[in-house]
């Protein structure tokens, strides 16, 4: 199916996940994939710009950051309510945690979180609204997080979630961040409460 031709979100999932590999196009115009990690991790912070659906297209290949303006493009074309989202956690120095974006739109009285990117997580997830969205990703992230890095209350201060605009196509990865913290809306707060439970749970399951 041409993505032009495309109608339904289902639609949308079975067209990326048919067409689209998760990796990245440098602007030294070579291809990058996860399988090498340290050269992956390399081009992400010095070869990578953020593609344009148009440059998605023809590539095929990107991350979650690349990914999600896709997926933008198609909802707001079809007059979807929809939301994106970065979530990470924010500290004072470099650090291994990793980041994630994320679309959830609603349909009818529902919301759904439209994942392709995260591959442990691939599909549309249905929820009873925004909030039960969000919270359902968040817990995957979290899960997933701590098969790497420590996450604790202290650490959970700093894990912070954005609803985020369109940034310019074409932005590096310093000048992506930059746009998140400096002209996006940070949700955090509504969250906090979801995120302390995360770690309740663990301690009572302990």
């Amino acid at each position: 199916m041409e993505y032009k031709k495309i109608n339904m979100p289902d639609e949308l999932y079975k067209f990326m996940s048919d067409n689209i590999n998760y990796g990245l196009l440098g602007k030294d115009n070579i291809e990058y994939f996860p399988l090498d990690n340290e050269k992956f991790q390399y081009a992400c912070q010095n070869e990578w710009i953020l593609s344009s659906p148009k440059r998605l297209l023809e590539c095929k290949l990107g991350h979650c950051w690349d990914q999600v303006e896709l997926e933008r493009d198609w909802f707001s074309s079809h007059n979807y309510n929809f939301k994106t989202i970065f979530i990470w956690f924010l500290f004072d120095e470099e650090n291994s945690y990793p980041t994630h974006t994320y679309l959830i739109y609603q349909d009818k009285d529902k919301w759904n979180w439209f994942e392709h990117a995260d591959y442990n997580n691939r599909g549309i997830h249905e929820f009873n609204n925004k909030h039960d969205a969000i919270v359902g990703q968040l817990k995957k992230y979290i899960e997933y997080v701590k098969e790497f890095n420590p996450v604790n209350e202290e650490v959970l201060k700093h894990l912070h979630i954005y609803e985020y605009n369109t940034p310019n196509y074409g932005c590096n990865m310093n000048e992506f961040i930059e746009h998140i913290i400096n002209n996006s809306n940070d949700i955090t707060s509504e969250f906090r409460k979801d995120m302390n439970e995360s770690i309740d749970n663990k301690k009572s399951m302990g």
